[in-house]
């Protein structure tokens, strides 16, 4: 199979599966949810599907036709069960916030950006509303008076946050889900920039994204784990910013898009940093959230295009003192983290482009302890064509 195909099956079977390496990708399309799944068990959940479901013929195809012993058959029945509710499980929803009145009067904070040829204004009820959501783009604060072309406000109420845009409540959620909000501003952040409508966007993944030679290399892994710090030194060394930490991914031409957010720098990497930019070092400490503790964003030059192509995405694992090295992995190995951890849209075409765009690209790993033995491992990356 060469591309994303349906997968036709009565029973809870996903919409779509696709080849990424010698891995399956599957979508299960009610709650729009993606497994990546080794030969082996997707041959399994094929098997489950053929019967219809039948536990014990399921189980006498096992222990007849692959030759397995009967504790191996009612593990991987057990393990079909676990993963078939888990696809029609809900994650749940955000309880519905409680209504309150607009009042357009009542944001009497506000802050103005500058994001391309765009003029966005943030309002608030309070200075430290606006902490909440500016902090990443204060590089780009400008002042000005007059008509902007996109206002957010941010009303806090009845123990809720309301975030709108022109006016229009795009979310509302309790105070301790403000990560949701965060989220979604950044979003529209990203399409008033672009000038893209959010169905325009596939989705929003976590990882930071690099760009050199006119090539993106895709930096994940797990929070902790340095993509932030490596992506900020590779900076350093002749590369520019894509997108830190989230990285918008365009439905019309598969590219990686700009995220405006400055760098967001964890207190563990302020020496290194400082090395490496030594106005890092004025930059004011902010305390973002118990689980980050204090950050500084640090802004880095801008890019010529507003998208580019990337072929190749890496596990990056920061392991002090360890001799860089750079290898092919399996897709599984960053898909089973990435994804989770990504926003993707819940439509039929994204989801196709989607599977269809991981399954062409790269994937490696990279270990590393220092920069410099790192940074010729990357550059061939986008010296190879």
């Amino acid at each position: 199979m060469d591309s994303t195909e349906v997968y036709n099956s009565p029973f809870n079977a996903p919409s779509m599966v696709c080849p990424v390496g010698s891995d399956w990708l599957l979508w299960f399309e009610a709650l729009n949810r993606y497994v990546i799944l080794s030969p082996p068990q997707k041959a399994v959940l094929d098997l489950y599907y053929a019967v219809e479901g039948d536990a014990e013929t399921f189980r006498q195809l096992l222990l007849e036709g692959a030759n397995w012993q009967q504790g191996q058959a009612l593990e991987a029945q057990r393990n079909i069960s676990a993963l078939l509710q888990e696809v029609a499980t809900s994650p749940g929803s955000l309880p519905i916030a409680p209504s309150v009145a607009y009042e357009e009067g009542s944001f009497a904070v506000r802050q103005d950006f500058q994001l391309g040829s765009r003029h966005v204004r943030v309002e608030g009820q309070e200075k430290g509303v606006l902490e909440l959501l500016c902090p990443a783009l204060a590089h780009h604060s400008i002042s000005a008076t007059g008509t902007a072309d996109v206002v957010f406000q941010l009303q806090k109420a009845l123990g809720h946050l309301y975030l709108y845009k022109n006016g229009v409540l795009l979310q509302a959620v309790p105070e301790q889900d403000y990560h949701y909000i965060t989220g979604k501003f950044l979003m529209h952040i990203i399409v008033a920039q672009h000038q893209v409508p959010e169905a325009g966007w596939i989705g929003t993944l976590h990882a930071s994204t690099v760009v050199r030679r006119g090539q993106a290399i895709m930096l994940t892994g797990q929070s902790g784990q340095g993509k932030s710090t490596l992506s900020t030194l590779l900076c350093s060394a002749g590369y520019r910013l894509l997108a830190d930490d989230i990285t918008p991914l365009r439905a019309d031409n598969l590219e990686l898009g700009h995220n405006p957010s400055a760098v967001s720098v964890k207190a563990g990497a302020f020496d290194i940093i400082g090395r490496y930019f030594p106005g890092f070092r004025d930059l004011p400490e902010i305390y973002l959230n118990a689980f980050k503790g204090k950050v500084k964003y640090l802004p880095l030059p801008a890019l010529v295009e507003p998208s580019y192509p990337c072929r190749h995405l890496v596990l990056v694992q920061y392991q002090p003192g360890a001799k860089a090295r750079l290898q092919p992995v399996a897709p599984s190995v960053i898909l089973k983290e990435l994804i989770p951890d990504s926003w993707i849209a819940a439509d039929r075409g994204h989801a196709v482009a989607f599977m269809e765009w991981l399954s062409s690209r790269r994937y490696y790993q990279l270990a590393y302890g220092q920069l410099e033995d790192a940074l010729p491992l990357l550059n061939a990356l986008t010296s190879a064509r």
